[in-house]
């Protein structure tokens, strides 16, 4: 021993040290047992509450993890009969020595279980039992076995394993196997009863034996040999040593082989994640670069070079991210930084220089990273370029300019509906049209609801939201608007919905047109066309009353007149008697087409039987003459019409069927009745073509206009809709308890 203080004490504190080292490893070795152990491991309280476990114990009796078992009360829960427990418990709670027993537990779904628990107790002051600590070995398959049951005691500790997918070999100096246990021998498709009084050569392919008999041999010799080597699909971490009996000379060779497989693929799985995760970082459209404390870049990927214009990853790697920063965010920049190497998170927006002179808008997202320990030593980044948005939104704001001029340059009432927070914004138009200051109308959309009309809210409100919801661009309807002293205006609104990237709608802008003296012009229009078609109808009638009595009455006394100069013609007068034939065919001919003008001028079905009644004599002379087959289903009765709502009705089914026989290409005509009590609905159904959209607003449909305007006259409504290669419906609605307007209130 050195006699120099100074020395002792070097020599000492070189000693802890070591101690200490040997203390970590000794910790983080026990760690990686506890965790990667294939056997069950234990710590629990004499009353029976688990303090600790291990994954494989969690799997040895059906758990998900280590957690759930901490929930439990061995004794209740995991002993098949709790008596043995407290058996246990009375025996061995004082004892100084460890003890290994083999009892019956049952898995999470009751199955029985036979584990060997090699345990000792950790005593507290008192001398009882503090917690015990417990080695749980499944020996459910060795119990079954009793050949193995009876091996001696030796043998059985000599080979025994408390590990799962382990085996334990002993085999001589011929190489041959004298005893084979262990759970992993069924993973390469053998068994003890297979290797057992057998040579490796007789058992194992020629290039393996070549590769092993030297390493048994080794252990024979007195040698630890340590190695991998795959067999039957599996890996294997083999342990051979030497076994040797009282005087120290060597007998057997002994091996323990772990089954390493699922160790080596969970390996091999996570460089794979490695890989992938790598790959994905490089792939990422955003920058991902790492700062350190001091904000140099320690890593960005391909995404963030582009960005900043960088060639190479040397160019900015070990540099300060400043460099591309502009310089008046440098401080918020910092800042930033700051704040998540103090353990906080942050979102920053700023521009950049790039290494090429190009300027962009950045939005950064910034985490801490942290060490093992939990020591913060390094900044994540997540950077997008959001230049185009920033453009997008200085667009907006030059948008919004643009669109207050042209709202002081009209006399309509101009607004602008953000859908994303609800605000709107109304143009100087909207306090001149209806009398509100500028703080008299609340910037929402629920101030421009609650001045709809009663009678028109919820119709307009659900053709405003079918719009936005339905990703329709246009919008438009007219509604009453409820002025500042309370009167209603008339309004035609219509607006623009405006899309994002993503097709969702994020603005709607319009504006409202005050069209009250408009609707009043065009009620006189209506009131002097309903007046002018009444006219018309009754010229009509009287035209056809005067060409049936005048012109109907002359031809037929004009027949008569034939028939009689027919019988006064001599029997050798034939070709006088075939002339006279001929003119009464041409008589007959011009009668006919009479009763088809007469018909279409005003059918006196119509005035004589009622709608029903023309309706199917139409119906009939539609499929007689267009050769479509037509047919008519009424329901509700007779409705009851004024003489002039009878005939717009049946003009309109008269403009309907003559559309169809032009343009339907159609094979079957359906026309349905539905008289209601205060009001009945035409139908015309067909199986054509199907009217298009662009056919409905074109503006040469005026076949269409006129019976809309017919249907408005008697305040009733036409609707047209067509199905491409399923047909088109014409469908009237018509009450029956108004009348149109006075004929004389046009003037």
């Amino acid at each position: 021993m050195s006699a120099d203080p100074a020395q002792a004490s070097l020599e000492l504190r070189a000693a802890l040290e070591r101690a200490e080292g040997a203390l970590r490893e000794s910790q983080r070795q026990y760690r990686e047992i506890f965790e990667l152990a294939s056997v069950g491991i234990v710590r629990s309280t004499p009353e029976g509450r688990i303090l600790l476990a291990n994954p494989a114990l969690a799997t040895m009796l059906g758990y998900d993890s280590p957690d759930q078992l901490r929930e439990l009360e061995l004794g209740r829960d995991i002993y098949l009969r709790p008596e043995d427990r407290a058996a246990l418990i009375a025996r061995y709670e004082r004892s100084t020595q460890p003890w290994t027993v083999e009892v019956e537990w049952r898995k999470r779904d009751g199955t029985p279980l036979w584990v060997q628990i090699s345990a000792h107790a950790v005593p507290n002051d008192a001398g009882g039992a503090l917690y015990f600590e417990a080695f749980v070995q499944d020996v459910t398959e060795r119990r079954r076995s009793v050949d193995a049951l009876r091996l001696s005691e030796v043998r059985y500790r000599a080979l025994a394993t408390n590990l799962p997918d382990t085996s334990v070999f002993l085999y001589d100096h011929d190489l041959r196997y004298v005893l084979v246990d262990g759970s992993s021998l069924a993973g390469v498709g053998t068994s003890k009863e297979a290797l057992e009084g057998r040579t490796i050569f007789e058992l194992l392919p020629a290039d393996m034996c070549a590769r092993l008999a030297p390493l048994r041999r080794a252990a024979l010799a007195g040698q630890v040999v340590e190695f991998e080597e795959t067999y039957g699909g599996r890996t294997h971490a083999v342990h051979l040593l030497p076994i040797r009996d009282g005087s120290g000379a060597v007998i057997y060779g002994m091996g323990v082989a772990v089954d390493v497989t699922e160790r080596h693929r969970a390996a091999a799985r996570l460089e794979e994640n490695e890989t992938r995760l790598r790959a994905i970082i490089d792939t990422e459209p955003e920058c991902v670069k790492v700062l350190d404390g001091s904000g140099h870049v320690l890593t960005m990927n391909p995404a963030g070079l582009a960005m900043i214009e960088a060639d190479t990853p040397e160019q900015i790697v070990g540099q300060n991210v400043l460099r591309v920063v502009a310089p008046e965010y440098h401080k918020e920049f910092t800042d930033l930084s700051r704040r998540v190497l103090a353990g906080a998170t942050g979102t920053l927006e700023f521009e950049i220089i790039g290494f090429k002179g190009t300027r962009r808008w950045l939005e950064t997202h910034a985490v801490p990273l942290r060490g093992p320990q939990g020591k913060i030593h390094s900044v994540l980044g997540i950077t997008r370029d959001v230049t185009e948005r920033k453009r997008a939104e200085q667009a907006l704001r030059d948008s919004r300019e643009r669109l207050q001029l042209v709202a002081r340059a009209t006399n309509d009432a101009v607004w602008d509906w953000d859908l994303a927070t609800d605000e709107i914004w109304w143009g100087e138009g909207f306090q001149k049209m209806f009398g509100y200051a500028p703080d008299e109308i609340e910037p929402s959309a629920e101030s421009w609801y609650s001045r709809l009309h009663p009678d028109d809210r919820e119709r307009v409100i659900t053709a405003i939201r079918a719009a936005i919801d339905g990703s329709e661009t246009f919008w438009s309807d007219e509604y009453r608007f409820r002025r500042k002293d309370g009167g209603y205006a008339e309004i035609y609104d219509r607006g623009y919905v405006m899309h994002d990237a993503n097709r969702r709608p994020v603005r709607m802008v319009g504006s409202m047109m005050e069209v009250s003296e408009r609707n009043r012009t065009e009620a006189q229009l209506r009131n002097l066309a309903a007046r002018l078609e009444a006219i018309r109808e009754e010229e009509r009638t009287r035209i056809a009353r005067e060409i049936h009595d005048e012109v109907g009455q002359a031809l037929t006394a004009l027949k008569m007149d034939l028939a009689w100069l027919g019988k006064k013609v001599p029997p050798r007068g034939k070709p006088v008697r075939e002339k006279l034939l001929g003119m009464e065919g041409v008589i007959d001919a011009t009668m006919d087409a009479l009763h088809r003008i007469l018909a279409e001028l005003r059918p006196g079905v119509l005035d004589d039987l009622g709608l029903p009644a023309a309706i199917r004599w139409l119906a009939e002379e539609f499929k007689r003459r267009a050769g479509i087959d037509c047919t008519v289903d009424m329901t509700g009765g007779d409705p009851a019409l004024e003489s002039g709502q009878a005939t717009a009705v049946f003009r309109i089914l008269q403009e309907a069927l003559t559309n169809v026989a032009r343009h339907a290409q159609a094979r079957r005509v359906e026309i349905r009745l539905h008289v209601l009590p205060t009001a009945f609905e035409l139908v015309v159904t067909d199986d054509g073509r199907g009217i298009t959209r662009a056919e409905l607003t074109a503006g040469g449909t005026l076949g269409i206009l006129g019976m809309r305007e017919r249907a408005l006259t008697w305040h009733g409504r036409v609707t047209v809709r067509g199905e491409p290669g399923r047909g088109t419906t014409v469908r009237v609605f018509m009450p029956m308890d108004r009348v149109a307007a006075p004929a004389g209130s046009a003037g």
